[in-house]
């Protein structure tokens, strides 16, 4: 690379100056050009302002200010000038912002810029000359003062139109002219109190005619949620809504009235129900809400009167119609438990709903049960035990029963095993003797149904606690009077009695002399010869003698199918009653 001489180092060095000079003339140059301009426009601007046509004033001085080249003029003018500018594009921008928000129909928007114009215009037109008749020029050019005008008229003869289309086609789904309405300036209606004065009777009528329809056509929830829907609105935009309420109490009182004297309870439960969910918008003394609640307290009392007549069914059912305006689980809780008590039944019946079972029994305080109940399903060849424990908890157990489940009946024996735990004896028919026996023990601490026995004889006896006797049994004891002991593997052979045939012989020659002689022990016992006539037992439909008297039956023309309290529950000629256990009932 060859190196730069001197000579030509100052030429570039010259150059570079020349350069910078010709920017400097052309910068000076073009500044001189633009001061002039802006010379002129300040010189244009004072004759605008002079000739008070202080828009053309302002936009010529703003041009000229916007050069920025230099400072024209006294400072009070600038100061002026200055502030209309400031004024200009304040308005300016409410004038966009209306225009915007009236296209897209933003009734808060144009509210709020129109209340920020009159502030605005107030601001102003409290000042000198100069700034009021520069936003007077300003407004009018943009039209502002018109486009606000021709928007409110317009809304308020739309808003009145929707209001009447409304009622005539029935259709409330769209009430925006109320908000529209309210939204319109005091002075488009002739100040405030006119304002007040025909929003209050137009409100008022569409309500009221509204109303009306509604109760002409619609249901009563319909009714009242849509009028509720209306108040709350109203309430919202600081609408005096008590005449509303009044007319919407009126009407529901009356149709409330209306179900409770027609004892259509379902249908006072529906209508109360749906009353509740507009209680927000009623006062704390609503005279609907206190006959709903004066006729809610009547009816749970009638479900306890139901309660102390036994009547559960009734009072459960009421129960369960009146949840929906009052929780009553508890209540509900506590019934069952009074109706378990007053009849364990239940136990089955509620565990089971869809199972028929035939010799129920049940009763209190057996093999550690606070509760117990069982009875025979035929359909599948068990017995089902239910017992409610001391504890509250609640123990189901069923056993297969290898009998023949068409004849078979059950109860429990006192005599066998003790009477807090005694034995349950299901006798039927056998199949190599007259019958077959099957006795279960309840085991409730095990949680299971004990086999204690199955056998098949012509009779079976109780004798006591571990004895039994029977006539003929298959196996062991065959064509014997036996005695048998009740163990842990089932029933043990103990002795002969007697033979069967010695024993029918017996049993003749006692009868002939008036004597019978008990297999068990030989004794003798006088009989009368005298039958007694036969005994007719009241029958009740309840275990109760409160319960009305359906009939009478005679000794042996019925069946007991279950006992309850001292009652035994029985069929007789196809029906079903209720008759007094006592120790002459056969």
């Amino acid at each position: 690379m060859l190196p730069i001489s001197p000579y030509h180092r100052s030429l570039w060095v010259r150059n570079i100056f020349l350069g910078l000079f010709a920017l400097g003339l052309i910068a000076v140059l073009f500044k001189l050009g633009f001061g002039y301009k802006q010379i002129t426009l300040y010189k244009q601007a004072k004759a605008f302002y002079e000739q008070k046509n202080l828009l053309q004033a302002e936009e010529t001085f703003s041009r000229a200010h916007d050069m920025a080249v230099l400072t024209y003029g006294d400072d009070e003018w600038n100061s002026i000038m200055l502030q209309l500018t400031s004024i200009r594009i304040e308005l300016e921008g409410l004038y966009q912002y209306s225009r915007s928000a009236i296209s897209e129909k933003k009734v808060a928007e144009i509210g709020a810029i129109y209340e920020q114009y009159q502030a605005v215009k107030q601001k102003y037109q409290n000042q000198k000359d100069v700034p009021a008749m520069f936003f007077q020029q300003l407004s009018a050019h943009l039209g502002m003062d018109k486009s606000f005008s021709d928007y409110y008229l317009n809304a308020l003869q739309t808003a009145k139109a929707q209001a009447q289309s409304n009622l005539e086609k029935e259709n409330y789904q769209d009430e925006s002219f109320i908000e529209t309405l309210l939204a319109i300036p005091d002075e488009y209606y002739g100040g405030k109190e006119k304002k007040q004065a025909e929003l209050s009777a137009l409100f008022q009528n569409y309500e009221k005619t509204k109303l009306r329809k509604l109760i002409a056509s619609a249901s009563f929830e319909e009714v009242i949620t849509k009028t509720a829907t209306s108040i709350r609105q109203y309430k919202k935009l600081g609408i005096e809504t008590d005449w509303l309420v009044g007319q919407l109490e009126k009407y529901a009182l009356a149709e409330i009235k209306e179900v409770i004297r027609s004892k259509d309870l379902s249908a006072f439960v529906d209508m109360a129900a749906a009353y509740r969910k507009i209680e927000d918008v009623l006062s704390s003394d609503s005279p609907v809400l206190d006959s709903v609640t004066r006729y809610l307290e009547g009816k749970l009392k009638q479900a306890e009167q139901y309660i102390k007549s036994f009547e559960f069914t009734k009072a459960r059912e009421l129960y369960e119609q009146l949840n929906p305006l009052q929780d009553t689980a508890t209540l509900l809780s506590d019934l069952e438990k009074l109706w378990l008590e007053y009849d364990p039944a239940r136990l089955l019946q509620l565990r089971y709903p869809d199972r028929t079972f035939t010799d129920m029994l049940s009763g209190t305080d057996r093999w550690g049960a606070k509760l117990y109940a069982f009875g025979l399903s035929k359909a599948d060849q068990r017995l089902y035990f239910a017992a409610k424990m001391p504890n509250d908890s609640l123990l189901y157990l069923d056993q297969s029963l290898d009998v023949d489940m068409k004849s078979a009946k059950a109860k429990i024996d006192d005599t066998l095993g003790s009477k807090e735990k005694p034995v349950i004896i299901v006798s039927a028919s056998g199949k190599e003797r007259a019958n077959a026996y099957a006795a279960l023990s309840p085991n409730l601490t095990k949680e299971s149904l004990e086999k204690r026995f199955l056998v098949e004889a012509d009779e079976l006896s109780v004798e006591d606690s571990e004895h039994v006797i029977m006539k003929n049994t298959v196996g062991k004891g065959e064509n014997e009077i036996a005695l048998f002991k009740l163990e842990d593997n089932g029933l043990a052979y103990i002795e002969k009695l007697a033979d069967l045939e010695e024993s029918s012989e017996e049993t003749t020659e006692g009868t002939e002399s008036g004597e019978v002689t008990s297999p068990a022990d030989g004794s003798t016992q006088e009989t009368d010869q005298t039958l007694p006539a036969t005994q007719k037992i009241d029958v009740f439909a309840g275990p109760g003698e409160e319960y009305e008297n359906i009939g009478q039956v005679a000794d042996g023309s019925f069946q007991v199918i279950a006992d309850l309290n001292g009652w035994y529950q029985i069929v007789f000629d196809g029906k079903e009653g209720w008759i007094r256990a006592t120790e002459s009932t056969p």
